[in-house]
């Protein structure tokens, strides 16, 4: 006999949870079913308390944009099956085993149990769920239809994690060949070189510019590792707090906007990132100007952050969105814009922008391997350079101390 743990929804819809000693499963099925519950879960306590364990331990636990899609995606299914907010989370509490997400959901459930709307749950924590959470949700609150909201929501977030893991498959060849080149060129300086530049000096050779100043970078490099690795670590901690100020977005839009190759993909994404997610929240019932205020958080890039907020100012005057737009053609083509007319004027402005991010989503694979076909070549012939360079600066010095023997 062993000891089992399992957790059913009973007649009133309510979780229950309880031990038993049986064989197997299947005699816990029997043994609820005649009790007429709905089972949720049934497993051995010890992996039950091994599995909370392991999720104890975790040190570097994070919320995923795939554990924001599978929460949504449950929330919306429990809903349209007719279960009230509070029993969604519940059964959503006890499906869980991630601590972050468990955490998060039993803080949903306690707030919604104590009146808090779902959107103001959602709020509190920006760094995990993007301002579109919320204003979807609320608008799903304020006209009753949470979960056409919560499904919108789910296909927006589908559709924008398709988008991400095509640009990522997309650049790890050429995010590898720049790895690859970094690490050669760190073992020749710090392994190699090294013990090279002592037989020089011992035989008094006159070494060539090229190779002093590479042997000056291997001292530099070997002097401290741990110095080395302050100095990256404070470089990447840099980099990712200048990424986030007003001088360091507007830097690094106008890098990419400028770089041959990426502009014309960056756009690409930017537009289908915008046509989306304003095309879901309008179709979630929210005002067009909140929509946009919301869009212009989520589009991630500020020349189109600043574009998009200086239209919502705009339509407060009574201009239509499409004619705001056109007067920058250079981030909302006249393509884009045209259709919007046509939308503003039908009703149907969320059909037609979901529609048009759908159709220049395949655009963007174009862009894509175009920017692969690219920089493949290109990285291949950076890395044949940066290794020939200091082959060549290694060998010319061990050319003149072979021809200094004497026979």
């Amino acid at each position: 006999m062993s000891l089992f743990i399992y957790e059913a929804i009973n007649e009133e819809g309510k979780i229950v949870v309880a031990e038993i000693n049986s064989l197997n499963k299947e005699e816990v099925m029997a043994v609820i079913n005649q009790k007429h519950l709905t089972p949720i879960k049934i497993e051995l306590k010890s992996d039950n308390q091994k599995a909370k364990k392991l999720n104890s331990i975790v040190l570097f636990d994070r919320f995923t944009y795939l554990d924001r899609i599978i929460l949504i995606r449950n929330l919306a299914s429990t809903i349209k099956a007719g279960l009230t907010l509070s029993e969604a989370l519940e059964i959503m509490v006890a499906d869980n085993n991630k601590k972050i997400v468990r955490d998060f959901l039993i803080e949903a459930q306690q707030g919604v149990l104590n009146g808090q709307a779902l959107s103001s749950i959602f709020a509190k924590h920006p760094k995990i769920f993007s301002p579109i959470f919320s204003g979807m949700i609320k608008a799903g609150e304020s006209s009753g239809t949470l979960d056409k909201s919560l499904e919108e929501l789910n296909h927006h977030l589908n559709r924008e994690y398709n988008l991400i893991k095509k640009v990522k498959a997309a650049l790890t060849y050429p995010l590898v060949l720049i790895i690859a080149s970094i690490a050669i060129v760190i073992v020749m300086l710090v392994f190699v070189l090294p013990k090279l530049s002592k037989s020089f000096t011992q035989n008094n050779i006159e070494l060539p510019l090229l190779t002093k100043i590479l042997i000056d970078i291997s001292h530099a490099l070997s002097f401290s590792f741990l110095l080395d690795a302050v100095v990256v670590i404070f470089i990447i901690v840099f980099i990712k707090y200048f990424k986030k100020t007003v001088v360091g977005k507007k830097i690094i839009s106008y890098i990419m906007f400028n770089s041959p190759g990426f502009k014309k993909l960056i756009k690409k994404v930017m537009l289908v990132r915008f046509s989306r997610t304003l095309g879901s929240l309008i179709s979630g019932s929210l005002s067009i100007s909140e929509s946009l205020n919301l869009t212009a958080q989520a589009v991630g890039n500020e020349r189109y952050e600043a574009a998009i907020l200086k239209a919502g100012e705009d339509i407060k005057n009574g201009a239509p969105l499409s004619e705001t737009l056109k007067g920058n053609p250079e981030l909302f083509p006249s393509f884009l814009t045209s259709l919007m007319a046509v939308g503003e004027k039908t009703g149907t402005l969320g059909n037609v922008l979901k529609n048009f991010s759908d159709f220049y989503e395949e655009d963007v694979e174009g862009a894509l391997k175009d920017l692969t076909t690219l920089l493949e070549p290109l990285l291949l012939l950076f890395m044949g350079l940066t290794v020939g360079l200091i082959a060549l600066a290694i060998l010319m010095p061990i050319y003149q101390m072979v021809g200094s023997f004497k026979y």
